[in-house]
């Protein structure tokens, strides 16, 4: 991608609400963990390894973002599931599971269906903007 359509692709992920970057980030999640899984079955080890590192680097990220004090028992949840999560990660990097890959994925993609559900809800017409 050139200089310009990096620029006009931050600035659209930036003026983006939060709840979608929030979607956007578990779509990109999902897409590294699927071409793990892909390189994983073909054998391709340094390949699997850059997206499932990715994967885990992003999954830190949200862990790291976590307000727990403000986000009370659903942040405590978050940062027990991105822990499992990270577990997993370590596990796949040492022992490529396709199973394993399954059930991580099958997680992710519920997440990701559940942030989506719930940005629709707070980006409709008359909904707070600033969430």
């Amino acid at each position: 991608m050139t200089a310009p359509g990096l620029r006009y692709r931050e600035f659209e992920v930036l003026s983006m609400a939060p709840a979608r970057r929030f979607v956007l980030l578990f779509t990109h999640l999902l897409v590294q963990l699927r071409l793990a899984r892909g390189h994983a079955e073909r054998g391709e080890i340094e390949r699997r390894t850059q997206r499932l590192t990715r994967a885990q680097e992003i999954v830190v990220e949200l862990l790291a973002s976590l307000d727990r004090d403000t986000g009370g028992d659903l942040a405590q949840k978050l940062a027990g599931l991105y822990g499992w999560l990270v577990g997993e990660f370590a596990s796949l990097h040492a022992r490529p599971d396709l199973a394993r890959f399954d059930l991580v994925i099958r997680v992710i993609s519920e997440l990701h269906e559940a942030w989506s559900a719930a940005a629709d809800l707070v980006t409709r017409p008359g909904a707070d903007p600033l969430v």
